[in-house]
């Protein structure tokens, strides 16, 4: 009875999602397995400190670092 309901409910989930929500789903999928992910353009506070820490560098460098990251991987 579970598993039936489990089902109906997918299967409404599926009619619901749009053809656009599902190209993106399967692009965030696909990120994935590529080993890729979504990281902010800016960085935060913590993440310049966090860099800055663990290459015993600035702050100021570390946005350096960041920024020239994000570049290379366009």
């Amino acid at each position: 009875m579970m598993k039936d309901a489990a089902r109906s409910l997918q299967a409404v989930n599926d009619a619901a999602l749009s053809e656009r929500m599902r190209q993106a789903l399967n692009e965030v999928e696909q990120m994935g397995i590529r080993g890729l992910t979504a990281v902010p353009v800016k960085p935060t506070q913590e993440m310049l400190t966090a860099g800055a820490q663990a290459g015993s560098i600035s702050i100021e460098a570390a946005m350096a670092v960041y920024t020239a990251m994000l570049r290379a991987a366009d």
